[in-house]
């Protein structure tokens, strides 16, 4: 999917999505305490309104913390294969910058928010984004992610679509985790439709897209927790279910 096929279907989605919010609905949730480990992912139901349940932090970056454990995201990644294809580069940038703007987008709800949840989700889109770029960095190519500020892009669709996402997360606690659940919804089919000729890529980008599917179930569950159904809008509805163990609405 080209960048701007690709924003443009997310901006549709994001509208649909946010439209079955209910007006002035909360999430009830705490911050955590100051003193908690950042790394506390799996600490139980009641941390965060569930959030939290069954969020593995090794899990999530195994690559980097965990050596080659499943869903580690560079289990293999490092394979000798030689130089990249021209769209295996390109697909690589293209991912770069999109691991690069949920990770900028989750920063801003954090704060927006103060919910560690967001925290956690964009330090794990960082581990993401270092995998994507070493991955770069091994086959000798230029990273676009490079000295970027953070929240600005030079894709012009992509930059709309930041703004707004953003715009829509910060309206409401359920509005943030709903675009958050939209973002790992279309990040897991997108990561699907990359053509790329390297076995080491596509490993990696399924190593990525089981832990947008962990992303996924988590903001799903919240919502959940706070009686919001999440109706998918990228994914068919009943294999969202199926990947959250949450019921369609």
């Amino acid at each position: 999917m080209t960048t701007t096929r690709r924003t443009r279907a997310w901006a549709v989605a994001a509208g649909a999505a946010l439209l079955a919010i209910p007006a002035g609905a909360a999430w009830a949730a705490s911050g955590g305490d100051a003193d908690d480990s950042y790394g506390g992912y799996g600490m139980g139901g009641a941390r965060m309104g569930g959030m939290m349940r069954g969020w593995d932090a090794d899990r999530d970056s195994g690559g980097y913390r965990g050596g080659d454990r499943d869903g580690g995201c560079l289990m293999g990644a490092w394979a000798d294969d030689g130089p990249a294809s021209d769209a295996d580069a390109a697909s690589l940038a293209a991912m770069a910058e999109e691991e690069r703007m949920a990770g900028d987008l989750y920063d801003e709800l954090a704060d927006a928010w103060d919910l560690r949840t967001f925290a956690v989700l964009a330090h794990a889109e960082d581990m993401h984004l270092r995998a994507v770029t070493g991955l770069m960095e091994a086959y000798g190519l230029d990273d676009p992610t490079e000295d970027a500020e953070p929240g600005v892009y030079e894709d012009a669709d992509l930059q709309s679509l930041c703004d707004e996402l953003l715009a829509q997360g910060t309206r409401s606690e359920t509005g943030a985790l709903t675009v958050g659940a939209l973002v790992e919804e279309t990040d897991i089919a997108d990561l699907r439709g990359q053509d790329v000729d390297s076995d080491t890529v596509a490993a990696m980008y399924d190593h990525l897209e089981h832990a947008s599917e962990r992303h996924l179930t988590v903001l799903v569950e919240a919502l959940d927790a706070d009686g919001i159904a999440y109706e998918a809008s990228v994914l068919d509805p009943a294999e969202v279910a199926e990947i959250t163990g949450v019921p369609a609405p």
